[in-house]
């Protein structure tokens, strides 16, 4: 379900309720609700990034952070809560503990995960916030195709480089020797699916 109210600032973006997933893109406030699959997925990639981060100390992984981008265009237009973010330790110093939106941090890697109401907003207006902010990597995936887009912008602006099935091993110069053996991510969907 989502939920448009259009068009707003960033100010009146930051003054959505606490506790309640608000996006504002290209002006459009929108709300999304999360599908228990959704949650799933995010939880296993985190937990699996984030066993990574406690062996290699890099910076950390986070779940539904709320961010401005103040160099983007229409910077005054767009607030982002990705459902997924690795954050580096040199950007994580910037980090604003007790603010509800992160100002002037930038993700080095955001992961989305698609489902019927935020396909549109994740394939196309984040593609452009994200690059534009900065993010060096972003991965959407689709739980129910069983494939994970991979942008690496610096290689290519405008495409994926690579679309991995739920058969293949994730990998990024990122995070130097860590693999997401995707596999594991269906076989996680799978025991929900069985017992649901």
């Amino acid at each position: 379900m989502t939920t448009t109210l259009g068009p707003h600032t960033v100010k009146e973006w930051l003054a959505t309720p606490v506790g309640e997933h608000w996006q504002l893109i290209d002006g459009n406030l929108i709300m999304t609700e999360e599908s228990y699959g959704n949650s799933r997925l995010a939880k296993e990639i985190e937990l699996e990034i984030g066993f990574y981060l406690r062996q290699e100390p890099l910076g950390t992984i986070e779940r539904n952070v709320a961010f401005r981008f103040p160099g983007i265009a229409n910077a005054d237009r767009e607030g982002v809560v990705p459902d997924l973010c690795y954050i580096p330790s040199d950007e994580l110093k910037k980090a604003n503990l007790k603010a509800n939106v992160q100002e002037g941090v930038v993700p080095a890697l955001v992961i989305e995960i698609l489902s019927p109401s935020t396909e549109k907003i994740d394939l196309g207006p984040k593609v452009a916030i994200y690059r534009e902010a900065g993010v060096q990597e972003y991965w959407i995936f689709d739980w129910e195709g069983e494939t994970a887009r991979i942008y690496r912008f610096a290689e290519s602006a405008e495409k994926p480089v690579a679309v991995k099935s739920f058969d293949d091993t994730l990998t990024t110069p990122l995070l130097p020797g860590f693999s997401l053996e995707l596999p594991k991510m269906r076989a996680a969907l799978d025991a929900i699916r069985r017992h649901g």
